[in-house]
């Protein structure tokens, strides 16, 4: 349980298929932090990138906790409008994208390795998410499941623009086309958006082995019922079942039924202040 309240769990799997497990996960209770990065790239090197994308959020996160005095850049036109706490998760993201970049130039054998990332920082009343890629996160409130993150692909971007349905994307041979990925290029575009939340909230972060496997209603039906540690591997044993064509990593977070005052949201108004 988190400090802010929060039952939080978290699970991995190579799946049926690949040998090698290039998805990796983080949580940082104390925080209210959560990550999931799902890796590409030839020579284990998305393995590579995928934890470089965890530990990097993680652990930059944990030193200005600390105390640590990291210079974070003065708002861009685009950052204006974002809270404190979404200005620093995306700084946060933002550097994970530095550090796989540059030891993609600096290694050969890791050259071009990229990795999605969805990173949550969450309040007992309050959620900041960030994401690059297809790896998503979910919010279950009432029984109603929606996803909170689009996802960077080409099936992503044609859904959206009305070209092809749904159903048409599962199908698609092209449903594996990131339009972005953490670490390709030296610059990447984050989204980041901010939500309420409620006593009883369920959130679900998940890679695509998870979410190509599993339909929306059966993964709301699962983190709806039993504990979060139950729903983890529930949800790894269903994409299982399904094929496991795929790594699979799953983190599902249920938010207290009562509030209690969180000790980040003070920290990071004060790294902020002017």
């Amino acid at each position: 349980m988190t400090k802010q309240g929060f039952e939080v769990a978290g699970g991995t799997d190579p799946g049926c298929v690949r040998r090698n497990n290039e998805d990796n996960f983080a949580i940082d209770e104390e925080l209210g932090l959560m990550v999931v990065a799902d890796g590409m790239g030839g020579h284990n090197s998305g393995e590579v990138a995928s934890s470089l994308a965890t530990s990097t959020i993680v652990e930059m996160a944990r030193r200005m906790l600390g105390g640590e005095k990291i210079m974070i850049p003065e708002a861009s036109a685009g950052d204006s409008g974002l809270s404190p706490r979404a200005r620093l998760l995306k700084y946060l993201v933002r550097s994970a994208n530095t550090m796989i970049y540059e030891k993609g130039r600096a290694f050969p054998r890791d050259a071009g390795m990229g990795t999605t990332v969805v990173a949550a920082l969450a309040e007992p009343d309050s959620l900041i998410v960030a994401h690059v890629g297809d790896s998503r996160l979910y919010l279950l409130r009432q029984g109603q499941l929606n996803a909170l993150t689009e996802d960077h692909s080409l099936v992503g971007d044609q859904v959206r623009k009305g070209l092809i349905t749904s159903e048409q994307a599962s199908k698609s041979d092209f449903q594996n086309i990131l339009t972005r990925a953490l670490g390709v290029e030296k610059e990447v575009e984050i989204d980041v958006s901010e939500h309420p939340l409620l006593p009883g909230d369920v959130l679900l972060l998940a890679s695509d082995g998870l979410t190509k496997m599993v339909d929306d209603a059966e993964l709301g039906r699962t983190i709806s019922r039993g504990d979060v540690r139950g729903a983890v591997e529930t949800l790894i044993g269903k994409a299982r079942t399904a094929g496991g064509v795929d790594n699979i990593t799953v983190v599902v977070a249920r938010v207290p039924e009562s509030r209690g005052l969180g000790g980040f949201q003070g920290l990071v108004s004060r790294l902020f202040r002017r």
